[in-house]
């Protein structure tokens, strides 16, 4: 992916969910926040379910605060490093309720946080739980390839789009062999084709609108 492209992203378009950190304990190593349209205030929580950070099996959570949007998501994610060239299945026991879009786990390439949308193809489990077919805790496993660059980074993570609460416990990463297939399902495909088309909107409206330089006479 072209990171500098990235740089074209209105800023108006990602924010961090400031009140997370303060609602829900962020686990070291863990990167927390939301997508939403500005100037909209913080739409998910993120961290550790707090009915189990100090007995039992510690899990993390991502909460819809207040009616939602199929265009907004929240997510909580890390990443790391050394994947280059290899095939990585991400893994946990994981539970759903009140979803009406979609939730669950992703894996995806490079350094970004997951509600950080670029503009490339992301990977992410394809059955949502929460539904008939998974009402309860469910194993849920995403495969993807990770390609060979300077750095094999990927970034996993579990996320909600639009309404809903998502827990997941018992993570896993493993490198597997080329005989178990890769998740086909794009993560969050509206989303990024919502943000294609702003970019490009915004590209068009900037080549057709000159910005006159300032002080020229160096005052």
């Amino acid at each position: 992916m072209d990171y500098r492209s990235l740089l074209t992203i209105p800023l108006a378009a990602v924010a961090l969910s400031a009140s997370s950190a303060e609602s829900l304990r962020l686990p070291a190593g863990w990167q927390a926040g939301a997508s939403f349209s500005w100037p909209a205030g913080t739409t998910y929580l993120t961290g550790v379910a707090p009915s189990t950070d100090t007995a039992g099996q510690r899990m993390l959570t991502v909460q819809s605060v207040g009616q939602r949007h199929d265009g907004e998501l929240g997510a909580i994610s890390q990443s790391v490093t050394g994947y280059g060239g290899k095939r990585l299945r991400f893994q946990a026991q994981v539970k759903a309720a009140g979803t009406d879009a979609w939730a669950g786990l992703v894996v995806r390439s490079g350094f970004l946080p997951l509600h950080v949308l670029p503009v490339d193809t992301q990977e992410a489990e394809p059955v949502s739980v929460g539904t008939p077919a998974c009402p309860d805790w469910c194993e849920v496993s995403v495969v993807a390839d990770i390609p060979q660059d300077d750095f094999g980074a990927a970034t996993v993570g579990l996320a909600v789009i639009g309404n809903g609460q998502i827990w997941a416990r018992d993570f896993k990463l493993d490198v597997v062999g080329r005989d178990v297939p890769t998740t086909a399902t794009p993560f969050a495909a509206t989303q990024t084709a919502r943000l294609r088309a702003d970019i490009a909107r915004q590209q068009s409206t900037q080549a057709t609108r000159p910005t006159p330089p300032s002080n020229l006479a160096l005052r």
